[in-house]
């Protein structure tokens, strides 16, 4: 059985504090077809090193809820294969996703990802890293296509309630690491 994957792909490239408002969380789905099209941000008040090397703890997304493990293998000095099993349930059936990304690292700028194995047709996107006054951007972005036999509105509606708390437990655990060196 295919599985849903594409809320969960939301928080695969990305490793809890404050109110969501804090941190000035942004998110916008569209769907063109059997596409989705994430647009997402928030704010941290760090620096654009401890940005970019909290972007890059990839094994830092096991803090955020349903991602249950994350494995890196480093292929290059600025390209990893990131492995990662989910778990979520959605209405009363428990859904188990793996995935495995390419990751190209850009330091300082973002990274760039795609899906060469997993639960979804296709998966790609990237995180950019803005400095705005004393603290960073991330802003994020994909295309992705799920390969699931559940119906498309149910996927629209688990992507469109889920990812907010997603990316506010990936800011909750981004702004821990403040006191962090560079």
């Amino acid at each position: 059985m295919k599985q849903l994957w594409c809320a969960w792909m939301m928080v695969c490239t990305c490793a809890g504090a404050a109110a969501a408002d804090d941190y000035k969380i942004k998110v916008d789905v569209t769907q063109q077809g059997n596409v989705f099209l994430t647009q997402a941000s928030f704010y941290l008040p760090l620096s654009g090193c401890q940005s970019y090397r909290y972007l890059t703890d990839y094994d830092a997304a096991t803090n955020i809820p349903g991602v249950v493990a994350s494995t890196t293998t480093r292929l290059e000095a600025r390209k990893a294969r990131v492995e990662r099993l989910l778990q979520e349930r959605i209405l009363f059936f428990p859904i188990k996703m793996r995935m495995v990304l390419e990751v190209t690292e850009l330091p300082n700028i973002g990274t760039d990802f795609v899906q060469i194995s997993g639960e979804a047709k296709s998966y790609k996107g990237a995180w950019r890293l803005e400095q705005e006054g004393s603290g960073t951007v991330f802003k994020y972005r994909t295309e992705s296509e799920p390969d699931s036999i559940l119906p498309i509105a149910v996927i629209e509606y688990f992507i469109k309630n889920r990812l907010n708390s997603s990316f506010e437990a990936m800011a909750k655990a981004g702004a821990e690491r403040l006191k962090q060196p560079c």
